[in-house]
C-alpha cells in the first residue's frame, strides 16, 4: 500500500517543534471521518469525525514516515475516507482526506489497522508512539520490519527501492544480463573478424620498376632496385632505376674557358692566343681527375698573307690531365679554340 501523506496542522507542528529530548510529543489516538475535506493547516478538529481509536503502537522507519497500529474491538461497521492523528493533549496533529474509502471495518470483525503515514516534514525524531513491541513496520535500511519480495519484473526494471531481491530473481537477472553481454561480445567479435578477413584478402601489387607486394596477412615491402654504374654504362637493364648517386656528382663551369663533368666523364673547352712561330702551353680551367684522352684545337687569323702558313696544332705528347701545348707556324699570333675529353 502506498504511504498516506499527512498534512500537519499549525498546532500540531508547533507542538512537535517545541518537544525535544525526553519530553517528546505523543501521538495517542486516531480519529476517523467519512466526510471529504480540505486538510488545511488551520484545522483544530477533524471534520465529520465519527469515531476515535487509541493508537496501540507506532515506530518511525524513516525521518518522515511513521508506522502506526490501531485496534478496534467494537462491533461497529464503518468506512473512512479520511482520518486525523491526535496528540495525548487532544491537539489535532495532522489530517488526511481522500475521495475513496481508505479504511473500513465489518460488523463481526475486529479491526487491527497497521498503516504507514508520510509526513511532509522530517519531524519524527520529536514524536513518541508509546508501545513499540507490537508493530510490524516496513523494513528500511535503519529499521527492522516487514519487507515484500520483489517480483522478477521489479528486479529487471531496477527502480523499486522498498522490496527485497531473492537469489532466484537475482540469478535470473544476472543470467539475462550475462546472455545479453555475451551476445553483444559475440556480435562484435564476428564483425571484427569479418573486417579483418576483408582486409587480409586485399593485396598490394607492385608495378613498373617496383617489385614485391602480396596480401595483408603479413608485412610487405615494395622494392625499387637501383642501377649500378656498370648497368648504366651498359644501357640494357629495363628493371632498374638511375639515381643521382650513380650519375653524380655533376659539376660544370659554363664560361668561355669551362668544363662539365658527369658520370666520371669530363669535357673541357676554352680559347687562347697561340704565339707566332712558337709553342704555347694551355692549362685546363678544371684539371681532369685522372687523365685527358684527347684535345682538338683550331684557330687562325682570318685573311691576310699569313693564312697560307700552318695554323696552331696540338703537340700530342704534351697532353696531361692539367693541360697541353700547341705549336703555331703562323707569323702572327692566332686566337685558337679547343675541346678536350677525359675522365
Amino acid at each position: 500500500m502506498a504511504d498516506f501523506v499527512l498534512s500537519l496542522t499549525d498546532a500540531g507542528l508547533a507542538a512537535v517543534r517545541a518537544a525535544s529530548g525526553t519530553s517528546k510529543t505523543v501521538i495517542a489516538t486516531l480519529g476517523l471521518t467519512n466526510t471529504p475535506f480540505v486538510p488545511a493547516p488551520t484545522l483544530t478538529a477533524l471534520p465529520g469525525q465519527f469515531k476515535q481509536i487509541a493508537i496501540l503502537s507506532g515506530v518511525a522507519p524513516a525521518p518522515n514516515v511513521i508506522h502506526l497500529t490501531a485496534y478496534d474491538q467494537s462491533a461497529e461497521v464503518w468506512d473512512a475516507t479520511g482520518f486525523g492523528l491526535f496528540l495525548d493533549d487532544g491537539t489535532l496533529f495532522g489530517a488526511y482526506s481522500g475521495e475513496e474509502t481508505v479504511l473500513s471495518k465489518a460488523g463481526l470483525a475486529f479491526a487491527l489497522m497497521a498503516f504507514d503515514i508520510a509526513i511532509n516534514a522530517d519531524l519524527v525524531a520529536n514524536i513518541d508512539f508509546g508501545d513499540t513491541n507490537f508493530v510490524w513496520p516496513p523494513a528500511t535500511e535503519e529499521t527492522r520490519g516487514i519487507a515484500r519480495l520483489a517480483t522478477q519484473g521489479e528486479v529487471d526494471e531496477g527502480a523499486e527501492g522498498q522490496t527485497i531481491v531473492t537469489p532466484r530473481t537475482l540469478g535470473n537477472r544476472l543470467a539475462a544480463m550475462a546472455a545479453a553481454i555475451n551476445a553483444a561480445i559475440t556480435a562484435s567479435v564476428n564483425a571484427l573478424t569479418a573486417s579483418i578477413a576483408a582486409l587480409t584478402a586485399r593485396k598490394i601489387s607492385a608495378g613498373g620498376l617496383a617489385t614485391g607486394g602480396g596480401d595483408l596477412s603479413a608485412d610487405r615491402t615494395i622494392t625499387v632496385t637501383e642501377a649500378s654504374a656498370a648497368e648504366i654504362t651498359a644501357g640494357t637493364a629495363a628493371d632498374k632505376v638511375v639515381t643521382p648517386r650513380r650519375l653524380g656528382p655533376i659539376s660544370m663551369s659554363l664560361t668561355q674557358n669551362g668544363y662539365i663533368r658527369f658520370f666520371g666523364f669530363q669535357m673541357a673547352w676554352g680559347r687562347f692566343n697561340a704565339a707566332a712561330n712558337d709553342s704555347t702551353a694551355v692549362a685546363f680551367a678544371q684539371p681532369f681527375p685522372t687523365a685527358c684522352f684527347s684535345v682538338v684545337a683550331s684557330g687562325g687569323v682570318s685573311g691576310g698573307p699569313d693564312s697560307k702558313d700552318n695554323p696552331p696544332v696540338v703537340i700530342a705528347s704534351t697532353i696531361t690531365k692539367d693541360g697541353f701545348s700547341v705549336f703555331s707556324a703562323d707569323d702572327s699570333n692566332d686566337v685558337t679554340c679547343f675541346i678536350a675529353v677525359g675522365w
